[in-house]
Order: structure tokens, then C-alpha cells, then sequence
């Protein structure tokens, strides 16, 4: 499986609230976005099950995972708005 497709999978899962639209919207930009949270997230839960704990690096991709979630929230509403403002 693809790392798109993999983080759109897990995006979806993380954002409930926009799943449908997740799972339907084509964009390079968003793409790009699923892939790096594909990364973030194995990452982050490779750090979780390994041991010993390494929790500056568990906290610091949790950020990453985070922030990547805002941008395609904020993404996701600009093509509401876009969409809805035509």
C-alpha cells in the first residue's frame, strides 16, 4: 500500500469529523501532506512499542502528527470554503 494511501487511511481515522472528505479529495498538496503523516505515524508508533521509552522523541512526533493534522484541517476547510463560495 501506498504512503498516500496509508496516511489518508490514518488521517482518516485520527479525523472522524472528515473522513468521507478525506477518502474522496484529490490533491497533490494533501497528498504530500498524507504521506509525511504516514511517516510521523509509524514513527510515532514504533517509538511507543520500542523500548527503552523515549519520550522527547514519542513527544516530538506526537507535535508533528499534530500539526500535520491542522494543516489538512485547515486545508480541507479551504476547499469547503471554495466549493461552497462558487
Amino acid at each position: 500500500m501506498s504512503l498516500v494511501r496509508v496516511g489518508r487511511a490514518r488521517l482518516a481515522m485520527a479525523l472522524p469529523q472528515c473522513r468521507k472528505q478525506l477518502l474522496s479529495v484529490k490533491s497533490r498538496e494533501l497528498d504530500d501532506l498524507f504521506e509525511a503523516y504516514a511517516l510521523a505515524a509509524e514513527a510515532l508508533e514504533r517509538f511507543a512499542l520500542e523500548g527503552p521509552q523515549q519520550p522527547d522523541l514519542t513527544a516530538e512526533y506526537r507535535d508533528i502528527c499534530a500539526s500535520i493534522e491542522a494543516e489538512v484541517l485547515h486545508l480541507l476547510s479551504q476547499r469547503d470554503g471554495a466549493v461552497n463560495g462558487a
